[in-house]
């Protein structure tokens, strides 16, 4: 992008339409018999509509910073690095915001992965980050799966997956519909992307890999014609009677997707669910609420869940940096849950999992 025309813009705005629509949603289109009802003629849509979404930030508006949330470093730690090297232990790593490093079954995977300074198209301008990430991705042991929710740039980050790729040129990216593409245009071969659709599975290894809904949207590009034409979701990892779930962005919707995943699988044995981005209210149309996350860990039966998507980037909402896990404990209260069934990690920490 030519610097001069940028600056006839306020960065601020461009930014925040790159990042994210999320204090509108897309308008309802309606459905065609011929495709699933979340497909539309111009790309995709929440179908959780049933009720009016619940917009819960925890607090009143009236008491919500006026500033964009102010980032600094948050506390690193150094990691129980062991845990990688030990046969037969499955493990966890915080990397910060959406990124996890999970080693499961001598398996390597990554979630939404993003080591990049900025959220952002352009290195210049954009949500900056705070906490740099916990681990540096040559400090990882192998990655051979990446898995990416959605295409908002601070889930999909165009340097970090040419640089997992270049790295390991044999790793999978699993992905929703429509951002094949994308990684094609990046020189991933398509033979190694898996794309799928809304409870569509896949095999990986050992592994089943299910594309499971989520209440969200995407948007990737200045302009409304980029909005939400690819898809959305999380996914479910199963193995051995065991199951992970990474959530990706969600908002509550109507609690219908989660009701349906928890149909499908529950009890969940961990689950990654999202605790930022949720004040002023109007951001809980695509975010959840840490209460909220913790509603979503009961429907769900999760045994173990983590929070995630907080702590890292700033510029985006409107909390303090550390409300997310303070909201967090509040929620566990409120809800009778023990802390250690839903709790947070520091940048940089690897934890036990699967056992």
């Amino acid at each position: 992008m030519n610097i001069s025309l940028f600056k006839l813009f306020p960065a601020a705005f461009l930014l925040s339409v790159f990042i994210s629509a999320c204090s509108s949603p897309p308008p309802a289109l309606p459905a065609d018999a011929n495709r699933p009802a979340h497909h539309t003629a111009a790309g995709f849509r929440n179908t959780d509509t049933s009720v009016t979404p619940i917009l819960d930030t925890m607090s009143s508006d009236a008491h919500v910073n006026i500033r964009r949330t102010r980032t600094y470093a948050l506390p690193l730690d150094s990691g129980n690095k062991a845990l990688w090297r030990t046969p037969g232990v499955n493990s966890l790593t915080w990397i910060g915001h959406s990124t996890f490093y999970i080693r499961w079954n001598n398996t390597g995977i990554l979630t939404d992965p993003i080591f990049s300074d900025r959220a952002s198209p352009v290195s210049f301008a954009g949500p900056k980050r705070g906490t740099p990430p916990g681990h540096s991705l040559d400090s990882l042991p192998e990655v051979n799966l990446v898995l990416i929710s959605h295409s908002h740039y601070d889930h999909l980050d165009k340097k970090s997956i040419q640089m997992i790729f270049k790295k390991y040129p044999k790793c999978v990216f699993a992905v929703p519909l429509k951002v094949r593409e994308l990684l094609e245009s990046w020189k991933i071969p398509s033979a190694q992307i898996i794309e799928l659709d809304w409870w569509q599975a896949a095999a990986f290894r050992e592994m089943t890999l299910t594309f499971v809904p989520a209440h969200h949207t995407t948007r990737r590009g200045a302009f409304k014609s980029s909005r939400d034409v690819s898809l959305w979701g999380g996914w479910v990892i199963e193995l051995a009677g065991k199951k992970l779930w990474f959530a990706g962005d969600i908002a509550m919707g109507d609690g219908s997707y989660y009701r349906e995943i928890a149909d499908k699988f529950a009890p969940i044995d961990l689950a990654l669910l999202p605790i930022g981005g949720y004040k002023p209210s109007r951001y809980t149309r695509q975010h959840t609420s840490p209460r909220q996350a913790a509603q979503i860990h009961q429907t769900v039966q999760s045994k173990h869940s983590v929070g995630m998507h907080w702590g890292t980037f700033g510029d985006m909402t409107f909390e303090e940096l550390e409300d997310p896990p303070r909201d967090l404990q509040r929620a566990r209260k409120e809800l009778q849950i023990p802390e250690n069934s839903f709790h947070t990690l520091r940048h940089g920490e690897i934890v036990e999992i699967l056992r």
